[in-house]
């Protein structure tokens, strides 16, 4: 019976310490905050924070927020990934790091290590599994749930370096799937280790007739020209003639809206397309049901989430350090207002500035939509804009217009005091009238731009340009395909290397 009361007071001690003698401000939180602290504070990043002392205090949330400063990737790289790198245990999370994720980025990024904990690999899986079984409601027809799942994806090939793999997280999580999984899976590993995108896709379509595909996986710019390219090859009328079962579209990376409704006219039946947000960083929200207005954050999943308020963009894209700058709980943040997000993960990412913003569109559910990038937003002027306002006021002009616009980038131009844009198109285009009606679009979208447009901001410049070099110069990177994106905001690199492109092309 000794045995049996240490226990219940060793249990009832946990208790006490987590849900009395701490204050819950946070409660979707607090409990995924502390596991993650706990689990870590015999780490170097724990020593060097004192998460020790973090957990005895009454409010842990807050205490961590004062005690631990923001961390960008470059802050974070010398001091803690580096030395992972260089096979040293137990620097930002216990153990070794045995995998670490290649971050696709936009066309002119460096790639990123990310790290991948063995813990993260789990979380990534059970969110997978958690996703699958919701696909009920979809009340699908039970050819459906024969059928594979094609995913549309960088090089599943990993490096094996001294101390550690690296690669597309895809490859990553492709080497600790199950082999039932695996029997549902295409492309097959010769096709997906393929890291050439127009040699991938040329396999993919090779091998169509072969699969009977339910659900297709990847970046909706590339799903779409897979899916032209095979009913180009096989002269189909629609996609569904030769995958009658297609009924499911996973989708991320980039905005949905510019490439649905071309998607959608290659097909004869109902597809329902998913929103999910997976990231090397961790897997942190996806569309519960096709009819949900956004996306549902994660806050089980081993992943603790903080908010920056969108007054401190600017401070960020002056070069100004993040490092003290102070954010928001989950429970203190409103419905309809931009914040960067900032993640706490099982792989030992701390107060980690992601860059990503977010807008929850419905904050009792949890649902929210990515709005942008913290460096994609132009505010030259007090617009602004970010890069949800130019994804619809691309889509919207391209409609009224008549014109295909999937791609497209924006340059700040203070000097003239206005934006000039570069837009792809699939046939020519008068690009004064599109300038016009896309001012029209944006002063729509936003009150900010309306304002600013009487009285400081000029009229959009506006370059047409032939949608195949947005392509052809993401293939001269070697960024073609997979889940890498053209960015929509240049800076001064990215565009010197656009214009010096477009010297030589057009």
């Amino acid at each position: 019976m000794a045995l049996v009361g240490t226990f219940l007071k060793g249990t009832t001690r946990v208790g006490y310490n987590y849900g009395v003698k701490k204050k819950i401000v946070n409660p979707l939180q607090s409990r995924v905050l502390y596991n993650l602290l706990n689990k870590a504070k015999k780490t170097q990043f724990g020593k060097d924070h004192d998460f020790a002392s973090i957990l005895q205090q009454i409010d842990i949330c807050d205490a961590y927020r004062k005690k631990v400063p923001l961390f960008t990737y470059e802050d974070f790289f010398d001091p803690y990934i580096k030395k992972q790198l260089e096979g040293e245990k137990n620097m930002a999370w216990p153990n070794k790091i045995n995998h670490f994720a290649l971050s696709s980025g936009t066309t002119n990024d460096s790639s990123k290590r990310i790290p991948v904990s063995d813990q993260m690999i789990r979380q990534f899986q059970r969110t997978t599994l958690e996703q699958v079984l919701r696909l009920h409601e979809l009340n699908l027809p039970n050819e459906f749930f024969q059928a594979v799942v094609l995913t549309i994806g960088g090089s599943t090939k990993l490096t094996e370096e001294k101390h550690y793999f690296e690669g597309d997280l895809s490859g990553i999580l492709q080497k600790n799937k199950s082999f039932i999984y695996k029997l549902f899976s295409k492309p097959g590993n010769k096709i997906a280790q393929i890291k050439d995108w127009n040699e991938k896709l040329d396999q993919i379509v090779k091998h169509a007739p072969k699969w009977d595909v339910g659900v297709i996986a990847g970046a909706p710019s590339w799903i779409l020209m897979l899916l032209e390219r095979i009913i180009e090859k096989y002269e189909l009328k629609n996609i569904h003639e030769i995958w009658p079962n297609f009924r499911l579209l996973l989708h991320g990376g980039v905005f949905l809206d510019t490439y649905k409704g071309k998607i959608e006219a290659l097909c004869s039946k109902q597809v329902y397309f998913i929103n999910t947000y997976l990231a090397s960083e961790g897997y942190f929200a996806f569309q519960k049901n096709h009819s949900d207005e956004g996306m549902t954050l994660l806050t089980k999943h081993g992943v603790y989430y903080e908010f920056l308020e969108e007054k401190y963009f600017n401070h960020i894209n002056e070069g100004k350090s993040l490092r003290n700058l102070p954010t928001l709980l989950l429970n203190e943040i409103e419905e309809n207002k931009n914040y960067a997000l900032i993640i706490s993960t099982s792989s030992g990412l701390w107060r980690y500035f992601m860059g990503d913003v977010i807008k929850f569109c419905d904050f009792p559910k949890r649902q929210f939509h990515i709005t942008g990038r913290v460096k994609h937003t132009l505010n030259i002027a007090g617009e602004h804009l970010s890069v949800e306002n130019m994804n619809r006021a691309v889509l919207e002009t391209s409609n009224k217009l008549g014109l295909s616009s999937n791609e497209f980038c924006v340059v700040p131009n203070e000097l003239k005091n206005g934006h000039n844009w570069y837009v792809g198109t699939d046939k020519p285009a008068d690009a004064q009238e599109f300038a016009d009606e896309l001012d029209r679009c944006l002063e729509a979208l936003n009150d900010d731009y309306v304002y600013v447009r009487k009285y400081h901001l000029k009229k959009p410049s506006v370059r047409v340009l032939p949608i195949q070099l947005f392509y052809d110069f993401m293939e001269e990177k070697g960024k073609l395909g997979g889940q890498h994106k053209f960015p929509r905001v240049l800076n001064k690199t990215q565009l010197a290397d656009w214009e010096d492109f477009l010297r030589r092309r057009v």
